[in-house]
């Protein structure tokens, strides 16, 4: 698998990434925080730390559970249940983002 840092210097020097879409996972302490691609400074913050990378808020590379979809450097099979992981997620935060809209109308009703 590709390190944290192939993926930063790919998202810097292949023009069809726009690092302004893309937010770094890391660990700060105890903690881990996003942390917009440009405001990274490798000279603070070292690679070691970087857990994912975001783009559009889904992740694109990420050290445990393994995935690359920058590189593609996980196998396909892999590749596959983490595009299933996605998109179920997708499908779950949807489907709650649906129920707090229908409550939220609810209430709104209620108030009438």
């Amino acid at each position: 698998m590709k390190t944290s840092k192939d993926v930063y210097n790919r998202i810097i020097y292949d023009n069809k990434y726009d690092p302004e879409e893309f937010m770094i996972g890391m660990k700060e302490g105890s903690d881990i925080i996003d942390c917009p691609f440009e405001e990274y400074d490798p000279e603070e913050v070292p690679m070691h730390s970087i857990l994912y990378f975001k783009h559009n808020e889904q992740i694109v590379w990420s050290r445990n559970p393994q995935i690359d979809l920058i590189f593609g450097s996980v196998t396909k099979k892999r590749q596959k249940e983490i595009e299933e992981e996605q998109r179920l997620l997708r499908q779950k935060r949807k489907k709650k983002e649906k129920k707090e809209r229908e409550k939220l109308k609810k209430k709104q009703e209620q108030k009438k």
